[in-house]
């Protein structure tokens, strides 16, 4: 494997970095991929071997990730997409294949719309079609205990936002997975001095997928009990998409890709690369094209 190659870029007084590492035979366009909202660019290894043997993987630290700087007060979440837009002319490319997940997925559409011609093909996971009144109201409990200066109260009230308690589900590696996303968010809201507030943003600011998608091949994917937003809704939100299959990995929740992450990886890069979806059979039902379920009702 080729070394890492890193570049730190600029917009409106902020720095943010992103990273490639080449693959030796490349067969399809980069793999760009952003994921959580914390989530910067060494959290993606888990993908490097599906990967490499077909496209160089770019990973990013978008402002507030990593070493980037956070936003500032007046500057909006659309930052995020513009800095997104940035970092793709930088890498000098005709297209990328983009894999967005969570809140990265909302980044991923709205860059998509706003510039399809640059996207060979787009998967869009764990997305959060909507943020609830119960996830808001979640999510303000919380933050009244960080505020109160109890960070471990504040990350277990996010485990109820992120993770799926219902015990007559199976999800798996719940266990290992729910103690891993307690310690990484509280890491991540005691280490790095912006990262409650980065948080808090993602939540409550809008970057609701809107408006729907034409001209790009896309994948939208979750796992069976995802608590941001519901299968239902995420298969809904694919219906809104013109080249769109849908997907649903088995006994998994929002956290797919540490819950079932050779699943996960194999899914995407089976889009990307035009392999068959039929034999998935960690797929909770076929992968079918969304236009179907939306004609079908």
């Amino acid at each position: 494997m080729t070394e890492a190659i890193t570049r730190t870029l600029s917009l409106d007084g902020l720095s943010f970095s992103y990273q490639v590492i080449e693959a030796e035979y490349p067969v399809i366009e980069p793999v760009l991929v952003i994921g959580g909202v914390l989530q910067g660019m060494h959290g993606w290894s888990i993908m490097e071997r599906h990967v490499l043997p077909h496209a160089s993987l770019i990973s990013v630290d978008l402002p507030g990730a990593g070493r980037s700087t956070p936003l500032r007060p007046e500057q909006s979440m659309e930052v995020m997409c513009r800095a997104t837009e940035i970092i793709i002319d930088d890498l000098a490319v005709d297209r990328v294949n983009f894999l967005g997940y969570s809140f990265g997925s909302a980044i991923a559409f709205r860059c998509a719309q706003r510039r399809p011609e640059r996207f060979a093909k787009l998967v869009l996971g764990g997305v959060p079609v909507r943020i609830s009144d119960k996830l808001i109201a979640l999510w303000k409990r919380g933050a009244q205990r960080m505020h109160s200066g109890d960070p471990r109260g504040f990350v277990d009230v996010l485990a109820e936002m992120f993770l799926c308690s219902d015990e007559q589900v199976t999800v798996s590696n719940r266990d290992v997975v729910r103690q891993l996303v307690k310690r990484m968010t509280l890491r991540a809201v005691t280490a790095n001095a912006h990262g409650f507030w980065t948080m808090e943003r993602s939540v409550l600011e809008n970057l609701d997928p809107e408006g729907g998608l034409q001209g790009v091949p896309t994948l939208v994917f979750c796992g069976e009990h995802d608590t941001i937003s519901s299968l239902v809704e995420q298969r809904e939100f694919a219906q809104t998409i013109g080249d769109c299959t849908f997907a649903a990995i088995a006994d998994a929740d929002h956290w797919v890709f540490m819950q079932r992450r050779e699943e996960a990886s194999d899914l995407v890069m089976r889009f990307f690369t035009g392999r068959s979806l039929d034999d998935c059979d960690y797929l909770l039902e076929p992968a079918a094209a969304a236009y179907v379920a939306a004609r079908n009702g």
